[in-house]
């Protein structure tokens, strides 16, 4: 299992491989930290795994960055198949 600091790491790769400089900004930019934290506090380690397998297969898929309402969907798809409950007050729940 991979910290957050080494999937933002790991994102960022996938990015500057995939995407062209058009793309946009960087993953950080895009709260990914935020998100990934708040899935790790839902769900562990394992959900924060899964949650960066389906953000980079993501980045692949339409070679560009998730915005911030996709990303919110991609954890509230995993948090919905894993039973996880989203408090009011989760980045998720926005």
């Amino acid at each position: 299992m991979a910290s957050v600091d080494t999937h933002l790491r790991r994102i960022a790769a996938l990015a500057d491989e995939k995407l062209d400089e058009r793309s946009g900004s960087s993953p950080e930019d895009h709260e990914y930290r935020a998100a990934l934290e708040a899935m790790r506090a839902l769900g562990g380690e394992s959900a924060v795994d899964r949650f960066a397998d389906d953000l980079k297969r993501s980045i692949r898929k339409s070679e560009t960055l998730p915005q911030e309402q996709s990303v919110r969907s991609l954890g509230r798809d995993i948090c919905e198949r894993e039973g996880y409950d989203i408090p009011d007050d989760s980045w998720f729940a926005r």
